[in-house]
């Protein structure tokens, strides 16, 4: 039985398209043969024995008949660990600058020609070796494997993961994602539907022996034991529209496009990342981290109503080509009316809203003004902190659970420390603070110690016991806090007659 703990494996970047995959061989011109990354099985990988250094004599004879040998960018992973950090490394690696550091312990340095070429016979065995075993065809498991996660991903068809055979305390190990965090946001649903996450969460990866700090959106990820863990997709500075994006040239327009609605618009024909097949796709760009992502057309579900409106078989022609449905008059299940134009995107797996403008704002004349507390579906938007106060994981999952949230030590409009309640209030479609609730259940705003300090300090009111006091009352102060408050309480209310 090998051991995977001395064995090694090889992530490839091409230099001049940005293409990252897992190294599974050598095609006949002496380029890796590459796999996607982030679903590659291991046992398909092309390892090596760390006390053998087969990495510099497969990395030989590669130098030795490619034209170009600084094309490509190599980064070595341990085997017993690929599961775990290759796709957070396949994403980092797409920006290797930006990443420097991260990647430095993994990179492999590619020698001169001259120096490779130097290679004893039993080197080049051993290259032989490494070239042939990997050229075998694909497994028919990998590829139905493929199909599958490619029919999660419709809209309305999906079959969702079940939680049970999610992997949650590897998780938490590996990445510092709680299973709590994902359901109390509201994360969890869309990712168990095979759905990135519609917010960033805070990741903490170790590369070596140091911990990283980066936000993310994440998904989840079959393993070969058919448990899931956490794919996360890493912020990008920007989309890489100036390199093929498999296959596929962006022209001119379309990087317009794609930088100015964030969806191509059109379907145009790109290369399956593990059969290299060409398929009709729409592409879209994930507005939160810069990646670029594709759905097979054939792959896409649009049911025929959103809401309570209904879709024509016309109209959903034009969202599987790409167009956009102009000005439809969408009525949503909670009673909500608006116009909107549509469009699919390919990040979301589903038709967005674009340019929405609310009926109410049509009939008054008003200015379109987009709400930028709540999504298209009117949920509330993560929100990370309220004014200089930032918030935990755990309270921005409260929050946008509909739950209230206690700030303490908030600074008031007189520079005094008071506490604080916030809540997402449906009706207004945006998070309120306030002093006095109507209805007791529903009761958010400012703490009971801190009453006295908001109505005198915030509102201007008055305290009978303090209301000589010069300066403003601090927290839970209801009365003269020493001699010198007692003195002017006294004296400014003069002789008793």
């Amino acid at each position: 039985m090998e051991n995977i703990q001395e064995q090694e494996v090889l992530i490839a970047r091409n230099n001049e398209t940005g293409q990252v995959g897992a190294v599974v061989g050598q095609n006949p011109d002496g380029t890796p043969k590459m796999a996607d990354a982030k679903t590659a099985k291991l046992s398909d990988l092309v390892k090596f024995n760390k006390n053998q250094n087969p990495i510099e004599a497969f990395i030989s004879n590669f130098i030795r008949q490619a034209q170009n040998p600084s094309l490509f960018g190599f980064f070595k992973l341990p085997a017993d660990r690929y599961d775990a950090i290759a796709p957070a490394m396949a994403d980092l690696i797409q920006d290797p600058a930006s990443n420097g550091e991260m990647l430095k312990p993994y990179e492999v340095e590619v020698k001169p020609v001259a120096q490779t070429q130097e290679q004893t016979p039993a080197q080049e065995q051993t290259t032989t070796e490494v070239q042939q075993e990997p050229e075998a065809e694909p497994k028919p498991e990998q590829e139905s494997v493929q199909a599958s996660q490619e029919v999660t991903t419709t809209a309305a068809k999906a079959t969702p993961v079940d939680p049970n055979r999610i992997d949650w305390a590897t998780i938490e190990q590996q990445w510092g994602v709680k299973r709590e965090t994902l359901e109390q946001s509201g994360a969890l649903q869309s990712m168990l539907y095979n759905h990135k996450s519609p917010q960033l969460f805070t990741v903490t990866p170790q590369f070596g022996d140091e911990k990283f700090t980066l936000d993310a959106r994440l998904s989840f990820k079959e393993q070969p034991d058919g448990s899931f863990t956490l794919a996360p997709h890493f912020i990008k500075n920007e989309p890489k529209l100036d390199v093929p994006f498999r296959g596929y040239e962006f022209s001119k327009e379309d990087k317009e496009q794609l930088l100015k609605t964030g969806n191509l618009g059109k379907v145009v024909e790109l290369a399956d990342p593990m059969t290299g097949e060409m398929k009709k796709c729409l592409v879209s760009v994930d507005r939160l981290t810069n990646e670029i992502e594709a759905m097979p057309v054939d792959k896409i579900f649009i049911k025929n109503h959103i809401g309570k409106t209904e879709l024509s078989m016309k109209e959903i022609g034009i969202l599987k080509d790409g167009g956009v449905v102009h000005g439809k008059e969408i009525e949503l299940n909670n009673g909500r009316k608006f116009t909107s134009d549509l469009q699919y995107n390919a990040d979301k797996c589903d038709v967005e809203f674009v340019r929405t403008q609310s009926l109410k704002q049509e009939q008054s004349g008003e200015t379109q003004q987009r709400n930028t507390w709540v999504d298209s579906d009117g949920n509330p938007k993560r929100i990370t902190k309220w004014g200089s106060t930032h918030f935990t994981e755990q309270q921005i999952a409260d929050y946008m659970a509909g739950k209230k949230i206690e700030m303490v030590n908030v600074t008031d409009k007189q520079g005094q420390p008071c506490t604080v309640f916030l809540q997402f209030n449906k009706e207004k479609q945006r998070p309120v603070t306030e002093y006095h609730y109507a209805d007791n259940k529903n009761v958010v705003g400012v703490a009971e110690e801190s009453k006295t300090q908001y109505a005198v300090n915030n509102q201007g009111k008055t305290n009978e016991a303090t209301k000589n006091i010069t300066g403003p009352l601090q927290k839970g102060q209801t009365a003269p806090k020493n001699e010198q408050q007692q003195e002017q309480q006294l004296r400014l209310k003069g002789p008793k007659l």
